[in-house]
């Protein structure tokens, strides 16, 4: 396993698995922290609080043994419909920032308590935002101070934490304050419905603005899902799995380079009868050829 904590302090491309935790009583390993590839970098838990013991001790076991980071989602975004949502109001329209900033606050302290209470590495700050070309003059208002809060308590909270690992998940072109990447490990730009690899270029592109770190730049794209019957998620059009498409063009077929690939609902990728997160595996060995699973 020292080779395996080498690899990981090293400069390589970086993969990321989005995992379903919302299952506490494992019908299968695929479920189990403990079976996700050893040279996985981070796993970002999708259900970060109320963890049982079970997943403690893997979330220690992994962290320990394989220098695995655990993190979790704060999403800024899923705050807005939420609240949105609490006061009838329809889920996209821009919350009014006095009446949001109460709620979002609250929200926001008790997201970040969670990170002492399981002990996580750090946070995935989610922030997909919009094109504020798009907005009235209104809207840009409430949306300015709507950033400005959720970012600025971010920021706070970080330089009094900075022992903590953070990345971005979204889209950080639609940031208007941008001081906050600069600390981020990684920002990934999610891809979960490109059906193409000129698409990933074209998602991927729209966050090559300033001010965004382009050495750090990532996407992340979906695994395919276990009914069988469905060919669209974790496919592109052509019925490539993009777990498997994605390694050229990350490997710069497409003239862009990538830091590292997320992968959305890693958990679907277990079932295989010849090799357990088979296609996960090849991507990261594809992109790292030094790792040996």
């Amino acid at each position: 396993m020292e080779n395996l904590v080498k690899y990981k302090e090293s400069e390589h491309k970086f993969v990321y698995g989005w995992f379903d935790n919302s299952e506490k009583f494992p019908q299968s390993r695929g479920q189990h922290l403990t079976d996700l590839p050893d040279s996985l970098d981070v796993v970002v838990l999708m259900y970060p609080d109320n963890l049982v013991e079970r997943e403690l001790r893997e979330i220690e076991t992994i962290r320990n043994d394989k220098n695995t980071k655990v993190i979790y989602p704060i999403n800024f975004d899923d705050m807005k419909v939420i609240f949105n949502k609490k006061i009838n109001v329809e889920s996209e329209a821009e919350p009014n920032s006095q009446d949001f900033l109460s709620y979002m606050v609250d929200s926001l302290q008790y997201a970040l308590s969670i990170i002492d209470k399981y002990n996580y590495d750090g946070i995935s700050i989610g922030y997909k935002g919009k094109d504020i070309n798009h907005l009235t003059e209104a809207e840009k208002i409430e949306y300015k101070q709507n950033e400005k809060a959720f970012v600025g308590i971010l920021n706070d909270w970080f330089q009094r934490h900075m022992n903590y690992f953070i990345v971005f998940e979204g889209n950080p072109q639609n940031l208007l304050e941008r001081d906050l990447l600069t600390n981020c490990s990684m920002i990934f730009v999610p891809c979960l419905s490109s059906d193409s690899p000129e698409k990933l270029t074209f998602n991927f592109q729209l966050a090559v603005v300033e001010n965004v770190p382009l050495d750090k730049l990532g996407v992340i794209i979906p695994t395919v899902s276990p009914d069988k019957t469905d060919k669209e998620i974790g496919y592109f059009a052509d019925g490539t799995k993009m777990l498997v498409g994605v390694v050229d063009w990350a490997l710069g077929a497409s003239n862009t380079v990538v830091s590292g690939i997320g992968v959305y609902n890693i958990s679907n990728d277990y079932y295989n009868p010849s090799l357990i997160f088979k296609d996960t595996k090849n991507l990261i060995t594809s992109l790292n050829p030094s790792i040996k699973n």
